[in-house]
Parts: structure tokens; sequence; C-alpha cells
């Protein structure tokens, strides 16, 4: 009798689970708050996959979908699951209900509330270009740790076809990416990786160094992961006698010409809206070029706006370090504001909140290391072949200058190559304006013509170089 009874919590407990997981599965959808005024879209595809939870994460307002998460767990009435490359933990549970899911979302410390609902229509993107396998050529997904063997500090996916004429390691631009530098729903390396790879060209692309690093990291430490990179790969038997490049896109092109000024043995470079202009004459250009389009700034409001910051700028320039940054800036702030009338402040956003945003970030290390880089210094050590492709109507990076200043700067090499194609803007999709609005609503990840440039270019100067 005991034996039945026992029997009977069994089943009546393996039910409930069940039923509890038909119930965690769909598509659910709440709003985190991530500023007083300002929230943000979250949603969770659940799925079972035997006895498994599969979840996906998604941020519909980035363009952001189908993100893959880890240590999916749902024990009847918790769920658990982690996004360790984004730093993110989520912890919730179902209501008896099953119609809420109560949860806490963390990214990088920060804890944000969060409740689910199922009902909504989860979005979905067009990206006609993002490579899905399976693919004519090996991928491995590889870790190289620091050089004290203390932890992982570079994760990546190597892309191998057969018998490979050369490597190129992908550079990101600006802010934290990752190997796909995913952005707006698009993931551009991994579509450049993939023409690479189809014209015989392997390719290693790879996450920014871990959060808790690169929150302290510069330009400099960039380009030094750049040469582990390097270091890690050529201990590859497979890897150790191809003709290696780098590929950087916007400050990755910086960091290109950087690594490339410190080792001699990279063999080409290729330069995706290339920097090669101070930062302070890229922000002046961005300020300018982007505001433009605001129907409600004067042009004395916009030359105004220009003034403000440029005295900014010129204020870190001139610090030492970056505590005498922030004091300084401080200072600046308050006389430049101390010269406003309220509405002019009001106009400009010049608010104790924006004044603390701007010292914060301007005299982080990673902003205060980059108005104090003169990238000639870096770009007159090259002597390997480069090729730079700048969009017409790229507004964050002025392609023209850019691009002259590479040509006076580098030294003469018969396979240098400058291209500006008209069209398209700052992540080389064709476009209409080239506004950052623009990026999530073009299908296009990148234009067919930069990937073609891309690969003749590589493949007929690797097989030149000696």
């Amino acid at each position: 009798m005991k034996i039945k009874t026992l029997l009977t919590a069994i089943a009546t407990f393996l039910l409930f689970y069940t039923t509890s997981a038909q119930e965690i599965t769909g598509y659910w959808e709440g709003r985190i708050g991530v500023t007083k005024s300002d929230s943000l879209t979250i949603g969770i595809d659940v799925k079972t996959h035997g006895d498994s939870i599969v979840v996906e994460l998604d941020s519909p307002d980035q363009f952001f979908v189908g993100q893959k998460t880890d240590d999916a767990v749902f024990d009847g009435v918790s769920l658990s699951f982690a996004v360790p490359s984004l730093g993110i933990r989520f912890s919730g549970d179902i209501n008896a209900e099953g119609s809420v899911i109560t949860s806490v979302f963390t990214q990088h410390s920060k804890k944000f509330g969060l409740s689910l609902r199922k009902g909504a229509e989860r979005k979905s993107f067009i990206r006609p270009q993002t490579p899905n396998g399976p693919f004519g050529y090996k991928t491995e997904e590889l870790a190289f740790r620091d050089r004290k063997n203390r932890y992982t500090l570079i994760s990546g996916t190597l892309t191998m076809p057969e018998n490979p004429k050369a490597l190129v390691v992908f550079i990101s631009g600006s802010g934290w990416q990752d190997r796909d530098e995913f952005s707006f729903g698009h993931r551009p390396f991994a579509v450049i990786a993939d023409a690479c790879s189809r014209a015989g060209i392997a390719t290693f692309r790879y996450d920014d160094l871990p959060h808790a690093i690169f929150i302290k990291s510069t330009t400099f430490d960039f380009a030094d992961a750049v040469q582990l990179v390097l270091d890690s790969l050529n201990r590859i038997t497979e890897l150790k006698h191809l003709k290696k490049g780098l590929l950087g896109h916007s400050e990755g092109s910086l960091v290109a010409f950087i690594a490339a000024a410190q080792n001699p043995d990279i063999d080409f470079t290729v330069h995706l809206g290339g920097v090669s202009l101070p930062i302070y004459d890229i922000l002046t250009y961005q300020i300018r070029s982007l505001n433009s389009f605001d129907p409600s700034l004067t042009d004395e409001m916009l030359e105004k706006s220009v003034n403000i910051s440029q005295e900014l700028y010129k204020t870190v320039i001139k610090s030492k370090n970056t505590e005498d940054c922030k004091n300084a800036l401080a200072d600046k702030w308050d006389k430049v504001t101390g010269k406003l009338t309220e509405d002019e402040k009001a106009e400009y956003k010049m608010t104790p909140d924006r004044k603390f945003q701007t010292i914060y970030s301007l005299s982080t290390p990673w902003y205060f290391t980059l108005f104090h880089i003169k990238p000639e210094a870096y770009i007159r050590k090259v002597s390997s072949p480069v090729l730079a492709i700048s969009g017409g109507k790229d507004l964050q990076v002025p392609a023209i200058e850019s691009q002259s200043k590479m040509r006076k700067h580098l030294k003469h090499n018969s396979s240098n190559k400058f291209v500006i194609m008209d069209g398209l803007n700052h992540f080389l999709q064709p476009c209409t304006s080239g506004t950052v609005d623009e990026y999530a609503v073009i299908e296009t990840t990148i234009s067919e013509d930069v990937l073609e440039e891309i690969v003749r270019w590589i493949g007929d100067t690797v097989s030149e170089i000696p």
C-alpha cells in the first residue's frame, strides 16, 4: 500500500512538471525601466528540446532578436538563464495561472525588475545576407587566455576553407561589440567572414574583451589584444604559414593601424569607414553632419552646439590625467553654462544629469586616451598594403578627409587602394541619407560591391606578397 501511494505521488509530480513546462513555452514580453523616462522591451522565446528548456532572448527596440542563452533551467516554478558574453542573468517565477513571469533581469551588475506576459507578437527583421549553415567551410570556436594565463580573454570563431590563401582577423568599432559586430539587427562581420571564406580566405572574428576588463581598456589595449590573437593563431599548425591581415571597421581601423605599425609581420590591412583623423575632428564632424537633419535646429543653434562641444574637447586634450580631466571639465561646464540663459540651457540640454554624463564619458580611460592619440604617428609607420573603403554618405567619419590623410601619411605601396562608394553609409549599406535612423530599416547588411572589393583585393594582394 505504501508503494502504491509513493508511485501515485511520483506520477502526480510528473504530471505537474509536464503541465508547467507547457505553460512556460511560448513568447513572453515585458519592459524594463532603463532610466526614469526611458524603457526597453525585452522578450524571451521558450521552447522544449527533449527534456531541456531552450530560451532565446530578444530586445526588439534595439532590433536584437534570437540571442541564444546558456544554462536555461525551469523547475516548474522558476526560470533562469544567462548570456555570459553580454553579462546578462535572468531569474524569474511564473505565477499559478501561468500568465506572468515576475523576474529580475541583471546586466553587468545592474538589476531591473521585469514582468513578462504571453500574447505579444514576436518581432522579426529581414536580414537576407546573414549567413546560415551548413557552410562550405569549417568553423571552430576558439578561446585564448591572457598572457599570464589567468583567464580567458578572447573568444571567437575561426572560419577555415580548404587550402586558404590568407587569414584575416576582424576588429570591431567603438563600444562593446560581439564577434559579429551585431548592431541594429545586422551581423556585418558574419557576412564579411562568410564572403571571405567562400573565396578561400580564412577569418577570425572575436568578441570584445570581457566587460569588466573592457570598461577599463583603451585603444592601445585593443591593439594589444590583436597582437595576442595573432600570436595565438600562429601557434596553430594549419594557420602558421598563412599570410595574415587585419580588417577594422571605424575605430577598429585605427586599432589596425596601431597594430600594423607595431608588428611588421602583419601582411596587409583593410579599413572600412576608416579612421585617420583625431577624435576631436571626428566628433565635431558628427555633431554637424548628424544634427543637420534635425529641422528644430537652426544654423546658429548648431554652430553654438559645436562651439560648446569643442570647448569641452579642448579641455580633455589639455588635461594630463583622468582625475585632472574630471575637475577641468566641471569647471569648463560651469563657465560655458554661466554664459547661457535659462532658455538656452534648456535648448542645448545643459542639465545637471547631462553634466554628469558628459564628465563621466569624456574622462573614461578609453575616451581620454583617444583624445590624446595622433593617428598619423602610427599610419606613417605602416608599409604593408592598405585597402580603404568608405561610404560617400558616411555621417560618422568624413570619407574624403580621412582617406586623404591616409594617402598623405602612408608609405608608398603599389597595392594600396582607396575607394569611396557613392550612396553608402558608415556601415557601408546602400542608404538614402546616411543617418543612424536608417541603419535598422535597411535590409542590406553591407553592399555586395564592398564584399566583392574586399575579397578581390585580398586575393590579388596576397598573391603578390613574397
